[in-house]
């Protein structure tokens, strides 16, 4: 070989292992950059004996691993967001100061001490104070709860904002990208960039990617909708929900055109938000409404039977839960429907109320689908009968023309009219209980307004032989006065009592003009009579005498309030009392909470041992720098002598001649 190969071959490798030791005190230079991605010099060799180039610069990075930890850093992200919220949850409902149990408590123990002194104003007047109380707990939970939402608002701006910014980085950094890709160069520092905006961006929201040829990348969310193309990024918005103001929405804007994707985004804190808000937040308001709406029915019914301090009917104890603002509140028309709506809400049976929200689609102007969320169960014309007005649950009326519906089902008849009819593609929000708890608000403001006596008192004649025992109740709430409670007949009443040749027992009720009512005598089972009932238990003798008469004067009377005190633990909501309902809410969200917590912690487990097994194959090892960089050093010094031995031989060459 000539001196001249000599030397070329020595220039070529000086070259060469010069790139090579840039590249390792790049790596060592780079050993605490975040995100850095380990390079490694690629030497080939030139064909025959014409010495080295560095062929590339690789970076030394697992696509698929990165890919790995952006799901699990989305993952991570969502759990520990829903995680956060949840246990605030859960701490303001379980918390002494702010639980509804600890207020009913306090209720009904203020209710107990009426009990046990009816007569005593002071007593009644704590009960009032104590029902003020409830409902001012029951308001301020709703609101606090509320205020998550907001805070939720807040949290999915700021989010949209976040990945906006980063996904015009991306699209930037893909123009970087192609633009030194064709050129020729190696953009290593450009790609780290890039992963590493994709990584930021997986702590808001799950993602796919596609990679191009010409090194972009393409970013894609929900089903699909495209975040990054190439060089043009889809901004996200926030947008309020269709039909509830009170929520913000995702949306993307592609081509100026606005798509709402909620229900299709997931992962990220975006997602952690979403789904907390969907299956936890409105959960519990629904729940929570349920009981108050329960509660104050059931207390206002049985205070309506009773007779308060001056002889009165007993009223409203609590705000009617069918009042025309109530009513109203519980239908939503979303804003985007052709038709202008009016429509209400009227609960007709509590015990059947369901904690969810419905929608209803009209899929024509005479043909409507109603969705129950909770577990997606359909009704339409098929499945409903056809009823004007309906007046049990599964039953409907539709006007198409008028654009009039009448629908019943699950314990309340839906409402609407529209004008002038309905439209394809209507559609309204049914939340029978979302807002009960913050409508809830107490009536009565005085203590003599208190109903704790039973308007009808029974009497027992002294030379009664018999076991058996007479109680009498009212049934009809909207009666108007006691004179009124025994309809046609005039009391006082006289029960007395019959047999026949067998000893078959019949019981007589004879009023102040001698009319009679008579029947078969059954034990325990009530004779239901115009407005009031009465029930005969154990066994009486044919000469035992009762007297039915107006509770006139009856102060002192706290059967009434025996029945109210009662409904403490009455099974009243899905075989649950009010408590024991309210400790399985409070119960659900801590066990999410914990779920939450747990699929945190085993997702933060999985991306930490995905990131140290990227850093073990990406990141920079000193050890094994140092020694490339020593192996490196001495190829570039024996280079060196290689040129060195060539200018020799050619030194000696031109003297020769």
């Amino acid at each position: 070989m000539s001196s001249f190969g000599l030397l070329n071959l020595g220039t070529q490798s000086l070259q060469a292992n010069q790139t090579a030791l840039s590249v390792t005190g790049q790596n060592i230079s780079n050993v605490n950059t975040e995100g850095y991605t380990r390079q490694r010099p690629v030497f080939q060799s030139r064909e025959g004996v014409s010495g080295v180039v560095i062929n590339d610069i690789d970076r030394i990075a697992d696509a698929f691993l990165n890919k790995q930890i952006w799901g699990d850093s989305a993952g991570y992200n969502s759990s520990l967001t829903f995680e956060a919220f949840a246990n605030e949850l859960d701490n303001l409902m379980a918390g002494e100061a702010t639980s509804i149990s600890t207020a009913m408590d306090n209720y009904f123990g203020a209710l107990q001490t009426a009990v046990d002194d009816p007569v005593s104003l002071p007593n009644r007047e704590l009960f009032i104070a104590q029902a003020e109380a409830l409902v001012q707990r029951f308001n301020d939970l709703d609101a606090n709860i509320r205020r998550q939402n907001d805070t939720i608002n807040g949290r999915l701006e700021s989010s949209v904002a976040a990945i906006n910014t980063i996904s015009s980085h991306i699209a930037e950094l893909n123009d970087d990208i192609r633009i030194a890709q064709a050129s020729g160069s190696v953009p290593s520092e450009l790609l780290d960039q890039r992963d590493a905006q994709l990584e930021e961006l997986s702590k808001y929201i799950s993602f796919t990617t596609l990679d191009q040829p010409s090194g972009e990348v393409s970013v894609f969310i929900g089903n699909g909708q495209p975040l990054v193309v190439g060089l043009r990024p889809s901004p996200l918005t926030t947008v309020l929900s269709p039909a509830d103001s009170s929520q913000l929405n995702i949306a993307i804007s592609i081509n100026g055109n606005i798509s709402d994707i909620s229900n299709q985004v997931s992962g990220g804190q975006v997602g952690g938000l979403l789904e907390y808000r969907d299956k936890v937040l409105n959960k519990t308001l629904d729940e929570l409404g349920r009981i108050a709406l329960v509660f104050a029915d059931g207390m206002n019914e049985q205070h309506q039977l009773g007779m308060d301090f001056d002889g009165n009917a007993g009223g409203l104890l609590f705000t009617d839960i069918n009042s025309a603002t109530a009513r109203t509140n519980r239908f939503l028309s979303e804003r985007d429907n052709a038709s202008s709506a009016t429509g209400g809400v009227t609960i007709n049976d509590v015990s059947k109320v369901l904690a969810t929200e419905y929608e209803l689609i009209f899929n024509s102007d005479s043909n409507f689908t109603l969705i129950r969320k909770s577990d997606g169960m359909r009704w339409n014309q098929s499945t409903l009968t056809p009823t004007a007005p309906p007046t049990d649950d599964g039953q409907f009326s539709l006007n198409s023309a008028t654009g009039e519906l009448s629908l019943r089902i699950d314990g309340f008849t839906l409402d609407i009219d529209t004008s002038p009819a309905f439209v394809v593609g209507d559609k309204y929000l049914i939340r029978p209980a979302r807002n009960a708890a913050s409508e809830i608000d107490t009536v009565i403001s005085s203590a003599q307004q208190l109903a704790l006596a039973a308007p009808l008192a029974v009497s027992e004649n002294i030379a009664n032989t018999g076991t058996g025992t007479v109680s009498v109740a009212i049934t009809d709430k909207d009666y108007a006065d006691l004179s009124s409670v025994l309809g046609e007949l005039t009391p006082p009443l006289e029960l007395s009592f019959t047999a026949d040749a067998s000893g078959v027992l019949s019981y007589v009720l004879t009023d102040a003009d001698g009319d009679t009512t008579t029947g078969l005598y059954q034990p325990g089972e009530p004779i239901a009579l115009q407005g009031y009932e009465i029930v005969i238990r154990n066994l009486p003798s044919v000469s035992d005498r009762f007297t039915i008469d107006l509770n006139t004067g009856g102060v002192s009377d706290n059967r009434n309030a025996l029945l109210l005190s009662d409904l403490q633990f009455a099974k009243s909501i899905s075989g649950a009392s009010y408590q024991d309902k309210y400790g399985q809410v409070v119960e659900r969200v801590g066990t999410q909470a914990s779920v939450a917590q747990l699929n945190s912690q085993s997702s933060k487990s999985v991306l930490d041992i995905n990131k140290e097994t990227r850093a073990a194959i990406s990141g920079v090892n000193l050890d094994e720098e140092a020694a490339k960089l020593v192996q490196f050093q001495q190829a570039y010094q024996a280079s060196a002598q290689l040129i060195r031995a060539a200018q020799t031989i050619f030194d000696t060459l031109l003297q020769s001649v």
